[in-house]
């Protein structure tokens, strides 16, 4: 498992003209799903990319996280314990759940299933790394079950994705 803490700058944000906003985003890589992933979705031209679980502070963090705006040293100085407080209480516990295959399959399943039922949409490639995951653990089966939640009720999504039932359906026959 890789596992990066991203700080960013946006310099003059639309909201913040006079200033700039320090941002953080998490990213995780699991890298026993990758070659799964591949033969899952063998056309995907950025598997990487798509096998990459990346998290801005604000989806991760256990207490509320303001916009870390700054103006000059003094000012971006002053965000210190802000982001020091943010890190420890949300950023490190967050990671350390997400450290294992099985966590990181539960993250993905439980965002499928939140994109499948509140949000009316697939979730993209996020249920065939779930699936990847799935059957990296050796539960086939949930990985078949997330693949057909994610993109059976639409024909061109279960069309795009084919390749992802066949593989499940092969891997779950053995």
């Amino acid at each position: 498992m890789k596992q990066e803490v991203e700080f960013g700058l946006f310099v003059r944000p639309k909201h913040a003209r006079d200033s700039a906003q320090l941002v953080l985003n998490t990213h995780i890589s699991p890298a026993s799903a990758i070659e799964i992933y591949q033969e899952m979705l063998p056309n995907d031209p950025n598997p990487l990319e798509s096998c990459r679980i990346s998290s801005p502070i604000e989806s991760i963090a256990r207490e509320r996280v303001g916009m870390w705006l700054f103006k000059d040293e003094v000012s971006a100085a002053s965000l210190e314990d802000s982001v020091l407080r943010a890190v420890s209480s949300s950023v490190l516990p967050y990671l350390e759940e997400a450290s294992s295959t099985e966590a990181l399959f539960a993250i993905c399943r439980d965002g499928v299933e939140k994109a499948a039922s509140f949000l009316g949409y697939s979730a993209g490639n996020r249920a065939t790394l779930g699936a990847a995951l799935a059957v990296s653990i050796g539960k086939p089966s949930e990985a078949l079950d997330l693949a057909r939640l994610a993109y059976s009720d639409n024909s061109n999504l279960r069309a795009q994705y084919g390749s992802v039932f066949s593989y499940l359906e092969n891997t779950n026959r053995d």
